[in-house]
């Protein structure tokens, strides 16, 4: 398995130990490797390809290329974005993701019962329904909700005493398109729920490790 980092639209870096030395030294660990990379068309090289927190726009003729590799090859693209819109990223992400039924709305996700930190937008959740495998308990800080349209697949979603700011329960915090090539885009509210904050804490690593090799 070989997943490429997205290096060209300004995301958040692998290489910033800080923040995602935990996820680059498991995927290591697993012989899984990962590799931050800088050149857009060298993307589709890997098998994974992770756009997170991606500030600047795409292209469209890059729009068109990650439509090609959806539907043509079988690639697992995954877009993470933050909540409220922060840096512009759900506007970005949506740029490529709402063609395929998958919005990232300008909100915020609250529970004010199940959250650590005291703080209630670092939620955490047990309603997982895919790439579920050793995951009971996931923690899902600071992510936007997801609107999605049928044939469309909820991976994550709040609990019941979850809240999105215009008020809908339980929403969609991660989903994924399927395509007939084997091809998965998946898009995710937040872009911290594997970083070094998040990664060790409740069933993260699991939850991050299906996420990219595909273990349902």
């Amino acid at each position: 398995m070989r997943v490429a980092w997205s290096a060209t639209h300004q995301e958040f870096l692998l290489s910033d130990g800080y923040y995602f030395s935990g996820l680059y030294r498991e995927l290591s660990k697993r012989e899984i490797l990962i590799e931050e990379v800088d050149d857009f068309d060298r993307l589709f090289e890997y098998d994974v390809i992770i756009f997170n927190y991606p500030e600047n726009t795409f292209e469209q003729e890059e729009k068109e290329k990650i439509k090609r590799v959806l539907e043509e090859d079988r690639k697992r693209i995954i877009f993470t974005a933050h909540f409220r819109g922060k840096d512009g990223v759900a506007e970005v992400c949506n740029g490529i993701v709402k063609e395929f039924g998958i919005d990232i709305l300008k909100e915020a996700v609250r529970d004010e019962l199940n959250h650590l930190e005291d703080d209630s937008l670092i939620i955490t959740t047990d309603n997982v329904e895919r790439y579920a495998s050793g995951v009971k308990e996931v923690v899902f800080p600071y992510s936007a909700p997801l609107s999605v349209s049928d044939g469309v697949e909820s991976i994550l979603k709040g609990r019941d005493t979850a809240v999105s700011d215009s008020g809908k329960r339980s929403p969609v915090l991660v989903a994924q398109k399927s395509f007939e090539s084997g091809s998965r885009l998946i898009v995710c509210g937040s872009c911290i729920f594997w970083d070094n904050f998040s990664l060790f804490r409740l069933d993260n690593l699991q939850f991050a490790i299906n996420l990219i090799l595909g273990s349902e």
